[in-house]
């Protein structure tokens, strides 16, 4: 969170100590802590407004920012720069929310709440039936998409990958909140094993999968080739599983629908196992970027999604205005 807000030299700076490491990770988790009991005394949606209000004005003066920005520009060249600031702007909006609502997460997520957390099931998926077989789900930074293992775990039991935070302490605050999902966690540096195992205990597995990854094979995005992860469809060729997109939606103030589409299957099912995988990563990716230029308010993209030097594809589809989705 240091790296986040105030940028790679002072967090470089507390990496070199120990002891103003761990003092700076003891005052934000205490500061976090402070945080989230502030805002449960409010009402969820207050708290999830609030959030958003304070967040869309303090998050452009970030170093983030600048990030944002650049995948913006990447993404939707044929919008202006003040067209795609504004867009910036909302996300950060998001972004407030999305960190107020760890502290309301169980009214979020309490099962049988549509108000809240609306769930569509397009297609047919036999993890949800009974007996039937596991899933890979796979999602995209969207709106809040901590909801979506709690999408998942109405119909199945799943177990979700996450990235832990460089602080334990804060880490711990985060696991305590990520209880109201539903799910078992499972860290993504062990993810692999862990992942092959829970498949062949029968649970479902979910990841999160639009980020940049430099072990992954170059794959069409936005159209510039941008480093992604292939395990998910590995996965599903190698238990057998579908592999399900899910899509995460902010409709207003804490309230959310998580859309779980039909599984993506190969075009050629006699291919090569490595050669299925790739095409089923591209339909993946194009997904992803079909759903963000509906609401690109929606698309959390802090992290550089493309190489440095990559230049906004010539034949980049415009879309409609959507600075103020989300």
């Amino acid at each position: 969170m240091t790296r986040f807000v105030l940028g790679n030299r002072f967090s470089k700076a507390a990496e070199r100590s120990s002891a103003l490491s761990r003092a700076v990770w003891m005052a934000e988790s205490g500061i976090f802590r402070g945080f989230m009991a502030f805002f449960r005394r409010l009402s969820v949606e207050h708290a999830t407004s609030v959030g958003r209000r304070v967040a869309s004005r303090v998050g452009p003066r970030l170093p983030k920012h600048a990030k944002i920005l650049r995948n913006l520009e990447l993404a939707f060249p044929e919008k202006t720069p003040a067209e795609r600031e504004a867009i910036a702007t909302e996300i950060w909006g998001g972004v407030g929310a999305l960190l107020v609502e760890y502290s309301h997460l169980e009214d979020i997520c309490r099962s049988g709440d549509e108000n809240r957390l609306e769930t569509v099931i397009e297609g047919d998926i036999p993890a949800f039936s009974p007996n039937g077989r596991p899933a890979v789900f796979v999602a995209a930074h969207l709106a809040n998409w901590e909801l979506c293992a709690a999408a998942i775990s109405r119909f199945a039991p799943v177990t979700a990958v996450y990235t832990p935070l460089q602080n334990p302490f804060l880490d711990a605050v985060l696991s305590e909140s990520r209880e109201a999902l539903g799910c078992r966690l499972l860290p993504r540096d062990t993810s692999m094993r862990g992942l092959v195992r829970e498949l062949a205990a029968g649970r479902s597995i979910g990841m999160i999968m639009d980020q940049r990854v430099d072990s992954g094979v170059p794959v069409p995005m936005f159209g510039i080739d941008k480093l992604t992860t292939v395990v998910p469809a590995r996965l599903a060729l190698r238990f057998g599983c579908d592999l399900v997109p899910l899509q995460t939606e902010r409709l207003s103030d804490a309230r959310y629908r998580v859309t779980i589409h039909g599984p993506i299957l190969p075009a050629d099912t006699h291919a090569p196992e490595a050669e299925q995988a790739l095409d089923m990563t591209r339909q993946i990716n194009a997904r992803f970027e079909d759903w963000i230029r509906e609401r690109p308010a929606d698309w959390f993209c802090a992290k550089r999604r493309w190489p440095k030097d990559a230049r906004p594809a010539v034949s980049a589809a415009p879309g409609p205005d959507l600075s103020r989705a989300g």
